[in-house]
């Protein structure tokens, strides 16, 4: 026990805690003259800080300023000694380069997080770190390439704010399939140790410590999904969490980190996603935003004015269209460059080149066209029936669009959704246009379990084949001509599972296969050098061809990687596979990925080609799959191939749509 007087900036131990003496004030009682001491606690439980007569505290200690261990000992120091050293020298470091005399230029102090981080730190990935130290209150959306370092950038930052104690309380939230990475990447480049909260991590809490704990409440670094955080249960325990003292300056989280914020913009038209609405609920709750998306604007003013204003509702507001003002108000907010632009400045270039996208001519089987045409005409019919009603007009498009999507990805991926949709068809189910809306949203709900949304598909195609038995009599010709080229192909259900069926002509598959030996492979031989990525959106075309790539090469040379879940493929199985593909060691030549691998990961290791086998709708989702591997670290020029085809109306228009947002990405600022 220690019967000094407590001074600020003391380190002192009560109640088994370790904090720092903030504030010290005399307080006259029955007992005499006492001191009320605020302290600040600097571990991870609640509360953060507190108040307390110090005389009264039993078991209390105070470290001097000068109790620095005895070098003459032959004992070792104590773990906790050589720790609390360790941090102290951190906290010192905080400002290494200021004048000694004090008439340096106070204008210019110095930046520590690069110094403490196991980076090679570009001098670009600085810009971001010293735009935020000039704001009070850091609101910034990084949006630069994919590929630049968004997360070293992060990184710098919220290490210099920890370093500068300027926020204590840190939340990130993720994609799920980014959770391991990042906290990976905060540890091993800037020694930050962050917990992972999910279910499990919750139980585990609460049986360490209690059914009440809130591991919200009791970790002050955390990384979290936020499709986890915005299940209601989970966002109400948040939100428990977030009380705060009345009356108190403080808000109750100091830092909210997004990655990949575009899956939580607010929707240009109708209501907002559940990701949104739980962005909107938590945000309010954090002194500081940082958000980072190499692809912030999905074409809808509304949708980015909204993240805008989410991440600064003092600056900006969700609004149609941006004025000249606002668009100044942008540009204190938002940080974007572009590889092409920092190359020009840099000599010898620091990134690699992206070739133009690399058309794959097809040519479609007389089975495929015929496919092609049955079901170009069972679109316009469908179109004609429904120009009645507005809820019509929404259910027949979703119809054509669930089959149509399908269609565009491969032979199979569509004779499955037609099994499901005729067999809604045949069911005595009563569907409704509301029906059909129902599944439509429920299919656009984001999700981040490629087998969850393969479930929730089946589901809408099964609804929408029950809808269209309103319209048997005026879709008999087309229905039967479907069936036709679907049995043409070997696809019918009357054979078996659809998914194991090899149809008699797929010119998509035969072009992939073309493609490896092209560039994967040498006179019969794989190369050491190169490996291809393969994106597709639906989990069925994922199945389809890993099966017949595994068929015809050896079972080592592919993998395949998807969105997790209960049922899918977990964080540390995506994490192994991640380090397959990247180690240039290993066998793997192949990898075959849904979206869930177009956000975040690093595959530019030994990868530097990619092949959208169907393409997404969204040109924001191009972007990040290319960015995959055109990214910091590439050394070689990149090429990007996807398909096309006069054969086929929709296949020629997604050509032009790649090539679109390609011409975009060099045109936008």
């Amino acid at each position: 026990m220690s019967d000094s007087i407590p001074r600020p900036g003391m380190f002192a131990t009560v109640r088994n805690r370790r904090g720092v003496v903030s504030a010290v004030e005399p307080y006259d009682g029955d007992a005499g003259r006492l001191h009320l001491v605020h302290l600040e606690y600097k571990d991870d439980h609640y509360p953060p800080e507190e108040q307390l007569l110090w005389e009264l505290e039993p078991h209390r200690t105070l470290l001097e300023p000068t109790a620095l261990p005895n070098p003459t000992s032959t004992d070792p120091m104590p773990a906790v000694d050589f720790d609390a050293m360790l941090r102290a020298a951190r906290w010192t470091a905080a400002s290494p380069y200021l004048d000694p005399d004090g008439d340096g230029p106070l204008d210019r102090l110095p930046i520590s997080s690069p110094f403490h981080g196991a980076i090679q730190t570009e001098d670009f990935q600085l810009v971001p770190l010293l735009k935020a130290l000039r704001m009070p209150r850091v609101n910034l959306l990084i949006a630069d390439d994919v590929g630049l370092g968004k997360t070293v950038e992060a990184g710098l930052i919220l290490t210099e704010l920890l370093l500068r104690r300027r926020i204590q309380r840190v939340l990130i939230l993720t994609p799920a399939s980014l959770r391991l990475q990042w906290r990976d990447e905060m540890w091993e480049r800037f020694a930050l140790s962050f917990d992972l909260i999910d279910r499990a991590e919750t139980h585990a809490l609460r049986r360490r410590l209690g059914i009440d704990a809130n591991p919200w409440r009791s970790f002050s670094h955390i990384i979290a999904s936020y499709h986890y955080l915005r299940q209601p249960d989970v966002l109400d325990q948040f939100l428990a969490a977030c009380h705060t003292p009345e009356n108190s300056p403080h808000l109750p989280w100091d830092l909210l980190l997004v990655d990949e914020c575009h899956n939580l913009m607010p929707s240009p038209f109708g209501d907002d996603s559940d990701l949104c609405q739980m962005l909107r609920v938590i945000a309010p709750r954090f002194e500081h935003r940082l958000f980072l998306s190499a692809t912030p604007h999905n074409g809808h003013t509304r949708s980015f004015t909204g993240l805008l204003e989410i991440l600064d509702p003092v600056r900006f507001s969700q609004t149609d269209e941006l004025k000249p003002a606002e668009k100044e108000r942008v540009e204190q907010v938002v940080i974007r460059r572009l590889k092409r632009e920092i190359n020009a400045r840099s000599n010898p270039p620091r990134f690699c080149h992206r070739n133009p996208p690399h058309a794959l001519v097809l040519q479609l089987s007389p089975q495929e066209v015929a496919l092609s045409v049955a079901f170009d005409s069972f679109r316009k019919a469908i179109r004609r029936l429904v120009n009645t009603s507005s809820a019509r007009r929404r259910a027949g498009t979703f119809a054509i669009e669930i089959l149509g999507k399908r269609l565009l990805s491969c032979p199979t991926a569509f004779a499955e959704s037609w099994r499901r949709s005729k067999e809604g068809f045949s069911s005595e189910l009563q569907t409704t246009e509301a029906d059909v809306e129902a599944a439509r949203k429920t299919v656009e709900r984001e999700t981040g379990d490629d087998r969850e949304a393969q479930s929730r598909e089946a589901t809408a195609a099964n609804v929408v084949g029950a809808w269209l038995k309103n319209f048997a009599r005026d879709l008999t010709q087309e229905i039967a001509a479907i069936d036709a080229a679907i049995a043409t192909l070997r696809l019918d259900s009357e054979r078996g599972q659809i998914t194991d069926l090899d149809p008699v002509a797929d010119a998509r598959f035969n072009a992939l296969v073309d493609l490896i030996e092209r560039l994967v492979r040498a006179n019969g031989s794989w190369r050491d050098d190169e490996r291809l990525l393969v994106f597709t959106e639906y989990k069925t075309t994922l199945d389809y061809l890993a099966r017949r790539l595994r068929q015809r090469y050896a079972q080592n040379r592919l993998l395949t990687l998807f969105g997790g879940g209960k049922d899918g493929m977990d964080e540390a199985d995506r994490d192994l596979v991640k380090q397959a593909f990247n180690d240039p060691a290993h066998a793997v030549r192949v990898l075959v990925a849904t979206d869930a691998a177009a956000e975040g990961l690093n595959l530019q290791r030994t990868a530097r080609y990619v092949l959208h086998f169907d393409c997404p709708w969204n040109p924001s989702r191009i972007e990040q799959r290319n960015g995959r591997v055109d990214r910091h670290g590439q050394g070689r020029d990149v090429t990007v191939h996807h398909f096309v085809t006069d054969q086929d109306q929709d296949l020629a228009f997604l050509a032009h749509v790649l090539r679109k947002a390609d011409e975009i990405r060099e045109d936008l600022g």
